[in-house]
């Protein structure tokens, strides 16, 4: 048996083509793809989910990164790979309600069978990866931590995730292009 096509485990590597993918935006009800971004520099993905405790000490960091960047060509986009119609937390309209009361300046997708968050190798909420528009595609520039300190946003060392949103934006090398994710598992359907 060939295993030729198939994703590795660990998801896309740095430097990785991303395929389209199409998923319904709860925040408006349309579905979006990937290619709906063909216009930007710059596409940060960051999986989060409703109720995961570090998720929840990002939401204003999230924020504040994509009012920072909203101007440079630089799209954000959320993603819920914890769909479930059994956890009332995070449901569809769980979801809208979230990113209605948040009034966010970014999208948030519903993950239902977790096939996006399988193929960027997803383990852990946040994650977060970094895709720079090269010619015709999407490849992935950056991926992990948004930055080095989950529990306090002053304490911060590394700001992992804004570094690279901005050496992109600049034209310039990714000095950390690869950082591991910390915050809650991803429980598999």
């Amino acid at each position: 048996m060939s295993q030729a096509f198939a994703q590795p485990l660990s998801g896309y590597q740095i430097g990785d083509e991303i395929k389209n993918f199409s998923m319904l935006n709860v925040t408006n009800q349309t579905v979006l793809s990937l290619t709906d971004y063909n216009d930007q520099k710059v596409v940060v993905i960051i999986f989060t989910n409703n109720n995961c405790a570090y998720a929840k000490l990002y939401e204003q960091r999230i924020a504040n990164l994509a009012k920072q960047y909203n101007t440079s060509g630089v799209a954000f986009l959320l993603v819920n790979p914890s769909v479930s119609n059994s956890d009332k937390f995070e449901t569809i309209e769980a979801m809208r309600k979230k990113i209605q009361n948040d009034k966010s300046l970014y999208p948030y997708l519903a993950d239902t069978t977790q096939s996006l968050a399988i193929s960027f190798g997803v383990q852990r909420l946040p994650d977060a990866f970094v895709l720079k528009k090269m010619e015709t595609s999407f490849r992935l520039v950056y991926k992990g931590s948004i930055d080095d300190n989950p529990q306090s946003a002053e304490d911060v060392s590394n700001r992992f995730l804004s570094d690279a949103i901005s050496a992109m934006v600049l034209n310039r090398s990714i000095k950390v292009a690869d950082t591991r994710a910390v915050g809650c598992l991803l429980k598999p359907y």
